[in-house]
């Protein structure tokens, strides 16, 4: 059962990193958007990859089926607090986003779906800087300190939004940045997915660039997860490349749950030793 509130707490703990201390664990309060996205021009973001054709005859993911001729993108925005990795521990939270593409065809077998990395952001909390030298692009974000910002009561609305920072300046402002993504949305009592459907995507392995893949599994299964429906516009700018659009009627999910960011490793270990807890 889905809840109704609307929002959640910023931050909430890391439980597991008692029972993971050679892994980065951490906790994270995210919304995800799942964007249909004309196929074509899916299949050629991810190509030399093939995608998986979206497996609607499975309604514990689609009791309402899936768009014609589109294949969903999965759009997330997040903040991650109390970030560990052994002894270590990043200080202060993280703000991140993606933009996705599950049910690629990594193995070529035809059914086992990974997850297409288009782009990622990251940013500091609270307007604090972060470190450059990643393949992730450092971004600004709109609220700086929390997953999404609350911009009416009367009907409760919400927005979270992203900028590439192009170059930065960290002594008097962002420096030059453009649009990346905007999300506005309202919480709703009823979706065209199940809450099943947003942990099947999320969970799937990620595919590198280096020919490995990585299991970074989220568990909802917590007392303070609140899982809410969300539906709302989702607009991807330049930077998202042939997926830049405003999509409306876009139906997503907002929780809080507790990361396990596995080692890399083979694509067909990360498929086969995906733990099936993480997409209940």
């Amino acid at each position: 059962m889905i809840a109704l509130a609307s929002t959640q707490s910023p931050q909430c703990p890391n439980n597991l990193a008692i029972y993971n201390p050679n892994l980065r664990t951490t906790c994270v309060n995210g919304t995800f958007f799942i964007v249909p996205v004309d196929t074509a021009t899916v299949q050629s973001a991810v190509a030399p990859y093939k995608l998986i054709p979206v497996p609607t005859s499975d309604k514990t993911l689609f009791p309402n089926g899936f768009p014609a001729g589109r294949h969903p993108v999965l759009v997330a925005i997040n903040i991650q607090n109390d970030i560990r990795m052994s002894a270590l521990q990043i200080p202060t939270p993280l703000l991140a986003a993606n933009i996705q593409v599950p049910y690629v065809d990594r193995l070529g077998d035809g059914k086992t779906g990974f997850q297409f990395s288009v782009k990622q952001y990251i940013g500091g909390y609270d307007g604090s800087d972060v470190l450059g030298g990643t393949t992730i692009f450092v971004a600004s974000f709109v609220p700086n300190d929390g997953p999404y910002e609350e911009i009416s009561t009367s009907r409760p609305e919400y927005i979270a939004q992203i900028k590439d920072v192009i170059v930065p300046n960290p002594v008097s402002g962002p420096g030059v940045i453009e649009e990346a993504i905007d999300t506005d949305f309202y919480t709703v009592s009823k979706s065209s997915y199940t809450a099943h459907t947003f942990h099947e995507f999320i969970s799937q392995p990620l595919i590198l660039t280096n020919g490995l893949c990585q299991r970074n599994s989220i568990y909802f299964n917590q007392t303070f997860t609140d899982p809410v429906f969300r539906n709302g516009t989702v607009t991807l700018y330049s930077p998202g490349g042939a997926f830049a659009g405003v999509y409306d009627d876009v139906q997503g999910y907002s929780a809080s749950g507790e990361v396990v960011g596995y080692n890399t490793e083979t694509c067909s270990s990360a498929a086969a030793n995906t733990d099936p807890n993480a997409l209940a």
